[in-house]
């Protein structure tokens, strides 16, 4: 049973308190020391700063939630980074009592408002529900948030995590339980997953603020279901009875979720940003239920920012202690989160060359041969994750493959996700402010093998286009009109899914309008060696197939990499090219961890560039101009191609790593970079392709 709530704002932590005090010092509630990673990212509420006149406690949901909140009672957050401008705010909620609002402010408790938000009653102090309400101001750059809480006398409402949403983009799947206002409907779970509309009546309307139309909309569809007769949707631009842009026919399904996707078309090619009012029209009692909807484009598209592009793998997941990252510690750097110690706990095979980072951690390893303390970089500091784009842009690398590890069904605050989510939105930021494109690649290993699909349904729909809202960005990728993500893993032996599960995922992605890519095994034309049987169909619905050759070969050098031109990469591209797939095959310029595994050193050689470029020049000649780099930054398993340790002064002197001039040729720590924009001006014509590589070494 919880704690019994007090009326007329008595706390008995409060008694408790005093007592305490009066025996052995105060007893008080800590702030988080952690520091807000984005606006963005789905905050805890009991990750704040600082507070008044509320208390902690478990939550049904996992983790805590603020509780015993009262009229004027506050939470605060420093260094909450709202980017480039927030639009809207969600939060999660319960309430036993009639509930009250969240005022949001900035600087103060009687700070800038910037919005408030209704809370209802919800039947019960952990009956959480999540409520959604409009930004209004744009605000952008750093700030302190202060959520004030406003309403009646006694106990209000709890609140579990909040986040806030950036503008929206008319070309992306917009949640219809997203509205920034409404009338007469109601939200209810749907089959498909999440929320939908329901209870739909003649004149209702949802409103929609700041969706951005870019240069015109030409079409509209949206999900629908009813077990009546149906309706219209009317698009209204401006209020809900504004300027009409178009009508969209909805037909009864035969059931309230028998789900159909329904399309018509927009007229007066609409553009810039506005509030979108959805009207429905009908007849008499409840019409139809609404699920999501999107516009498209005028006229197909094709072309785009990933066929005939180089991409390169970042994985993102360097932490140190220090950083202030939730993790709080080495992870990947290190075997057990512990400062990486000489021939303890070193987890990674390349060192790093450290010298343009403004933001470094001292590790417990020894001092390089050059003198310089051995510190290394954390992936949650947004400049790091600058830098490495900036060197994208820099070398003439198209943009990168986000890898996201994990997903999950629910939204309850972790970690790990938290963690994962700020490395994101810091990301899109880099990505957009030196102008290259990323998507978001799943990688589902060690996932549930018994929810992992629906798992990676709920985080697209609920964080990367929902709470994120990173396909919104100008810096996400697009192919054809589409947004583009990448599910890596699908067919291996050793990771999880039937066919009929990964079918029916790709089929998801697709009725919402992705352009989707396959991470795949080396023999999927075959179905053999790393690829399950009977996937064949599988691999054929994808847009884009992307073969993982890392580790297959590589210890016979060049011949390695001529072998598979033959054997692999020639037949393989052939028959995409015959069934209107689009085929980018991984390129890598080596690999060994033996820090990791204790397996051999030098395992698969560099041969100073000239094994990357062999992959490169052998796939040019069989007309492919689509490449995936693995990978940017994996120094765990040395195939970074990000700046590397040249030689022993640049790495502790007490520690093994393998650093670049290993193969006997002393290369520069950005030959690798430079090499990879070789490898795309050979792909894109620019330069003629040659058997030898034409970068310098230094």
């Amino acid at each position: 049973m919880r704690a019994q709530r007090f009326p007329f704002g008595f706390k008995p932590l409060a008694l408790f308190a005093l007592i305490a005090a009066l025996l052995v010092g105060p007893l008080s509630l800590a702030p988080s020391t952690a520091s807000a990673a984005s606006a963005f990212a789905q905050t805890s509420a009991s990750g704040f700063s600082s507070q008044s006149g509320i208390q902690l406690e478990n939550s049904s949901e996992g983790g805590q939630n603020v509780a015993f909140i009262d009229n004027g009672d506050y939470i605060a957050f420093a260094g909450m980074d709202f980017g480039a401008g927030a639009t809207s705010f969600q939060a999660r909620v319960a309430s036993n009592a009639s509930g009250g609002s969240i005022e949001l402010r900035l600087g103060s408790q009687n700070g800038t408002l910037i919005g408030t938000c209704a809370v209802p009653g919800t039947g019960g102090w952990q009956n959480w529900t999540t409520v959604t309400c409009p930004v209004n101001g744009n605000p952008s750059g750093t700030h302190t948030l202060y959520l004030k809480f406003t309403g009646g006398a006694g106990n209000l409402f709890n609140v579990l995590w909040f986040k806030f949403g950036g503008g929206l983009s008319a070309f992306t799947r917009i949640e219809a339980e997203s509205f920034s206002s409404q009338s007469g409907i109601q939200v209810e779970a749907s089959s498909e997953g999440g929320q939908n509309v329901g209870f739909i009546d003649n004149g209702d309307y949802l409103s929609f603020a700041g969706v951005d139309f870019g240069s015109g909309a030409a079409s509209f569809r949206a999900r629908v279901a009813s077990n009546a007769s149906g309706g219209s949707i009317e698009l209204r631009l401006g209020s809900q009875n504004g300027t009409l842009i178009g009508t969209c026919a909805v037909p009864g399904t035969g059931g309230w979720q028998n789900w159909t996707t329904v399309t018509c078309p927009v007229n007066g090619n609409p553009s810039g940003t506005h509030t979108l009012f959805l009207k429905f029209t009908g007849g008499a009692g409840n019409l139809f239920n609404l699920n999501w909807f999107q516009f498209d484009v005028a006229g197909p598209q094709t072309g785009g920012d990933v066929e005939g592009k180089l991409f390169a793998g970042y994985q993102g997941w360097f932490n140190a202690a220090g950083d202030g990252s939730p993790n709080g510690g080495w992870i990947h750097w290190s075997k057990n989160s512990s400062a990486p110690t000489a021939n303890v706990n070193v987890n990674f095979e390349l060192y790093p060359d450290i010298r343009e980072y403004s933001k470094l951690y001292q590790t417990n390893l020894a001092n390089f041969g050059n003198g310089t303390q051995a510190k290394l970089f954390s992936s949650y500091d947004q400049e790091t994750v600058d830098k490495h784009f900036e060197w994208m842009q820099s070398y003439n690398i198209d943009g990168a493959a986000l890898q996201r590890f994990g997903a999950d069904e629910s939204d309850v605050p972790n970690n790990w996700k938290t963690n994962r989510d700020s490395v994101a939105v810091k990301v899109k930021n880099a990505a957009e402010t030196y102008n290259r494109k990323f998507y978001v690649m799943y990688d589902i290993t060690d996932m549930n093998p018994s929810n992992w699909a629906n798992a990676v349904k709920h985080d697209w729909t609920t964080n990367i286009v929902g709470g994120m809202q990173l396909t919104n960005s100008s810096a996400y990728a697009r192919q054809d009109g589409k947004i583009v993500v990448c599910i890596w893993g699908i067919g291996f032996t050793d990771r999880p899914g039937t066919a009929s599960e990964h079918a029916n995922l790709i089929a998801w992605f697709k009725d919402r309008g992705v352009y989707v890519i396959g991470g795949v095994p080396t023999y999927w034309r075959t179905g053999n060696n790393d690829s399950k049987s009977g996937f064949m169909s599988v691999y054929e619905s994808l847009d884009m197939l992307s073969p993982w050759f890392v580790g297959r070969f590589g210890r016979n050098g060049l011949a390695d990499a001529d072998h598979f031109m033959n054997n692999q990469w020639g037949p393989d591209f052939q028959y995409t090219q015959q069934r209107g797939i689009a085929y980018q095959p991984v390129l890598w310029p080596g690999s060994a961890w033996s820090n990791m595994t204790g397996g051999p050193r030098n395992e698969n050689p560099r041969l100073h560039g000239d094994f990357m470029w062999r992959q490169a020049y052998n796939m040019k000649s069989l007309g492919i101009d689509t490449g995936y780099v693995a990978m940017f930054d994996e120094y765990d398993e040395g195939t970074a191609i990000a700046k590397i340790a040249e030689n022993s002064s640049m790495i502790p002197t007490n520690q093994y790593f393998l650093t670049l001039d290993a193969d006997g040729v002393a290369v520069s720590s950005d030959f690798y970079l430079r090499l990879a924009g070789d490898i795309n001006r050979m792909f894109k014509g620019q330069i003629p392709a040659t058997v030898n590589h034409p970068t310098s070494h230094q």
